[in-house]
């Protein structure tokens, strides 16, 4: 797979100007065929980011929020391979990083809990509809079993997919 570098500068993450980002994935979201060839495949990097973990910084989580709100699915597109950093996106995007003298951790509630698995369930749905695999999408994040049919139910529930 060949990995679709997004690059941000510093001037439109600073003022959550997300418009770049949001012509690149409306474009390749409208065509479904494209669409299956960018999944898992985008990376998203920050430039000229003055801390250490780009995900701690507020300007960045707000980008990434505002992010999220118009692509409820992001992680579709996102390489979910941890070291990318395409998870930490959510999570950033919802506060739940933090950083304390051992490192930089993602801070587990069920809140978070609940968050994770609606985007990942968007991210499945948005496959459904790209005629996807979205037993795939999912499983580039998450591994354990009960979530597949959980997210399965609700699909059908929605009228995704059928039993």
């Amino acid at each position: 797979m060949t990995l679709q570098h997004i690059a941000i500068p510093a001037d439109q993450w600073r003022i959550q100007d997300i418009a770049a980002v949001r012509d690149v994935l409306a474009e390749v979201g409208a065509d479904p065929a494209l669409a299956r060839t960018w999944r898992g495949s985008v990376v998203l990097s920050f430039a000229n980011v003055p801390d250490l973990h780009p995900f701690l910084n507020s300007s960045i989580t707000a980008f990434l929020e505002k992010l999220y709100e118009e692509f409820p699915y992001l992680l579709y597109f996102l390489n979910p391979d941890r070291t990318t950093g395409g998870i930490d996106t959510y999570f950033a995007a919802i506060g739940a990083i933090v950083e304390d003298h051992s490192g930089v951790w993602v801070v587990w509630s069920d809140e978070v809990q609940v968050a994770y698995y609606q985007v990942l369930t968007a991210a499945a749905e948005f496959a459904v509809k790209r005629g996807d695999d979205w037993v795939a999408v999912v499983r580039g994040y998450e591994h354990r079993e009960s979530i597949f049919d959980e997210i399965r139910e609700d699909l059908v529930a929605r009228g995704v997919i059928r039993t």
